[in-house]
C-alpha cells in the first residue's frame, strides 16, 4: 500500500509541476511598428515633387505620362508668360496627373515615334531655340523655345522615354542622322505650309505645327 502511495505522489507532483510550467510559459507580442512622424502617403510625396517641364513658345507643355510623352497646348491663362519666356513650367506631381487626366489635344508620343531630333538657333526676332524632329515617315516636327534650356530639357525628355529611336544598320548599329535629312524634311515642310496657306481663308490662321493624334 506504502507502494502505491509512493506512486500516487510522484504523479501528483508530476502533473503539478507540468500544470505550474504551463502557467508561466507566455508568449511574447511582437511589437507593430508605429508609423514614424517621417511617414508620408504617397499622394503626398506626389504632390510635393514638382518638376519643371518644358514648354514651348507658344505654350505646349511636355509631360511625361508612364512610358508617353504628351505635348499639350495650354491656354494663355493657364500659364505665366515668364514660365514660356523662361522655357520652362514647374509643376507638381498632382498639377501633372491632372494635365494628363484632362487629355487636351494633343500629341501622345510614344516609343520610336520620331527616328531623329536636334536642337538648333532659330531664326532672328522670330523663334530663338529649335527642336527639330523627324517623324517615322521622315517628316519635319519643329518645337520652338524661347530659350535653349527649355529645348534641350524637352529633347532629354524625349530620349529619356525612348520616343527618339534612330533605324539600325545590318549590324543592329543605330544610324546617325544627317543633316541633309533634316534639310529635305524641313523642304517638303514649307512646301506643305504654303500650300496650306493659299488655302485658307481670309483672317484664317494654319494650327499648330504638329499633329493632334493620341
Amino acid at each position: 500500500m506504502s507502494g502505491l502511495l509512493a506512486v500516487g505522489l510522484v504523479l501528483l507532483v508530476a502533473v503539478i509541476a507540468w500544470t505550474m510550467r504551463g502557467r508561466s510559459v507566455t508568449s511574447t507580442p511582437i511589437p507593430s511598428s508605429a508609423p514614424s512622424d517621417d511617414d508620408t502617403s504617397d499622394e503626398e510625396v506626389e504632390d510635393e515633387a514638382d518638376e519643371e517641364l518644358a514648354i514651348t513658345s507658344d505654350g505646349a507643355v511636355f509631360v511625361p505620362d508612364g512610358t508617353q510623352v504628351r505635348v499639350i497646348a495650354l491656354e494663355p491663362d493657364e500659364v505665366p508668360r515668364e514660365d514660356v519666356e523662361a522655357g520652362m513650367f514647374a509643376t507638381s506631381g498632382r498639377e501633372r496627373a491632372a494635365l494628363v487626366a484632362r487629355q487636351k489635344p494633343g500629341m501622345a508620343l510614344t516609343v520610336g515615334d520620331f527616328t531623329a531630333a536636334r536642337i538648333r538657333r532659330g531664326a532672328a526676332d522670330v523663334v530663338p531655340w529649335m527642336l527639330e524632329t523627324l517623324g517615322r515617315d521622315g517628316e519635319y516636327i519643329p518645337y520652338p523655345f524661347e530659350t535653349e534650356d527649355g529645348a534641350r530639357a524637352a529633347l532629354a525628355l524625349l530620349e529619356k522615354r525612348r520616343i527618339v529611336r534612330r533605324p539600325l544598320d545590318e549590324n543592329e548599329r543605330p544610324i546617325p542622322a544627317s543633316p541633309e535629312d533634316f534639310e529635305e524634311a524641313r523642304r517638303r515642310y514649307d512646301e506643305s505650309w504654303r500650300a496650306l496657306a493659299m488655302e485658307q481663308e481670309p483672317g484664317e490662321e494654319p494650327g499648330p505645327p504638329y499633329s493632334d493624334r493620341r
